[in-house]
């Protein structure tokens, strides 16, 4: 959710580094471009072919009972992982042929979706945003807020051409600083939901007709699309693999998460959390005035004192704090603000989340390592007492992304939590839950 592989690049890198801002735009090359999609396969299956990190040459694909992965290009125009391989037919003619690890075959054919490229703007920095319209009437329209990653949305989401086909027109828009986009990056919330509310705008501009229309935050977009909610009218709002707490305690229970799982004692606990409270006083500062010179001078004395306890390699750089342990204080110091993109660290959601007009649908997955939900769900506990209109859908075995990882016939692969999407749109079109009450614990049978 925080921008943690940036920033571990960057202080990695030497102190006269470029700042991330000025990471170039990449996308999708032009004749990639147009096989992304969704095709329709036999026995009523669909592979979903989108871009991938915002490489060139990437592709990903997503089959519908929720297994994805990477696509390599090959020679001859193939693109395969180990368990499948893709061949695209010119993109005039909508086909491509699936193979199967086991070398069966399969011809899919273009789903029928209506897609219509745009730009917008906010705070005149112009966006390049993509519209996917269902054939027919949609039911709703979604824009999805994308996470901490920098890679362009309208190449890389799944989530368009997975709601477009369940019926849910889907506007994507490359981030500030990435893709297609202008502007330069930032992880500034406030920001990205000015940003999120012109999408919005967008897409009721080019679907008028629509009436009912929400935002879906995944990841660091889950603290957002509630914010979103303050600067325009919306029917609904979806959290997904988000917290309703901010990033400072994110990276305290993510430590603390690490420092349990690895066996370490109540001892090794609390000095755990003595080291995030440093690092929480020097994410409060901008890095270059005297609380920042203290709070890092702590640090120092902290790591000098802990050197050689077990318990400090248990944190892992997952987290700003496992970061700072592993670099330098000049490091710090001369890269931070700069890795940071001006993330809104004392961000708390818990109070727009309360007060927010539209209802909500929370995804979450009880095995998330990046942002741990337990005291998530408590607190959205606590809120259903005062509103009816928030749902909380937990997937039993999900980790970030509401991801697994599962063994299947053709080896070992990632899924999605099983009807992730279905669950998404049916609640976005009725407010239909896979279970029963507002609070559901998503475990199907095998």
């Amino acid at each position: 959710m925080l921008t943690v592989l940036a920033l571990a690049a960057a202080l990695a890198a030497q102190p006269t580094a470029a700042p991330l801002d000025a990471v170039p735009q990449t996308r999708l090359d032009a004749d990639l471009r147009c096989h992304l999609g969704a095709y329709g396969l036999p026995a009523n299956r669909f592979v979903a072919v989108t871009g991938n990190g915002g490489e060139p040459r990437g592709l990903s694909y997503t089959l519908s009972d929720g297994r994805f992965g990477t696509l390599k290009e090959g020679a001859g125009g193939i693109y395969a992982d180990e368990n499948v391989a893709l061949r695209f037919a010119p993109c005039r003619d909508g086909q491509l042929t699936f193979t199967w690890r086991n070398g069966t075959a399969q011809q899919g054919v273009r789903v029928r979706l209506i897609e219509t490229v745009t730009s917008f703007t906010s705070d005149g920095i112009r966006l390049h945003g993509k519209l996917v319209l269902p054939r027919g009437r949609a039911a709703a329209a979604a824009v999805w807020v994308e996470g901490s990653n920098n890679d362009p949305s309208t190449d890389d989401s799944v989530w368009q051409y997975e709601l477009a086909r369940r019926g849910i027109a889907t506007f994507v828009y490359d981030k500030r600083g990435t893709g297609a986009s202008a502007g330069e990056l930032t992880s500034d919330f406030h920001i990205r939901a000015r940003d999120t509310a012109a999408a919005v705008k967008e897409i009721r501009r080019l679907a008028p007709g629509i009436k009912q229309v929400g935002v879906i935050g995944g990841s660091q977009g889950g603290w957002v699309a509630p914010l979103t909610a303050t600067l325009v009218p919306l029917n609904f709002v979806i959290p997904a693999f988000a917290m309703a707490e901010g990033p400072i305690a994110q990276d305290q229970e993510l430590v603390q998460q690490q420092v349990v799982r690895a066996g370490f004692d109540a001892t090794a606990q609390a000095e755990a959390r003595e080291l995030t409270a440093i690092t929480a006083r020097i994410v409060r500062t901008n890095l270059g005035d005297d609380a920042a010179n203290k709070a890092l001078a702590e640090l120092d004395a902290f790591k000098t004192k802990h050197a050689e306890s077990p318990w400090l390699k248990a944190i892992q750089p997952r987290s700003y704090t496992g970061l700072f342990v592993q670099f330098s204080t000049a490091q710090i110091k001369a890269i931070g603000p700069a890795a940071a993109q001006g993330l809104t660290f004392d961000y708390e959601p818990r109070p727009i989340i309360e007060a927010i007009a539209p209802r909500q649908l929370w995804l979450l997955g009880a095995r998330d390592q990046q942002a741990p939900n337990a005291t998530t769900q408590v607190i959205l506990k606590d809120i259903q007492r005062r509103r009816s209109d928030l749902a909380v859908v937990v997937f039993a075995k999900a980790d970030h992304g509401l991801i697994e990882r599962v063994e299947t016939a053709e080896g070992k692969t990632a899924t999605y939590s099983a009807r992730l999407f279905d669950i998404t749109a049916d609640w976005i079109k009725g407010g239909k839950l896979p279970g029963a009450g507002r609070f559901v614990i998503w475990s199907p049978k095998e």
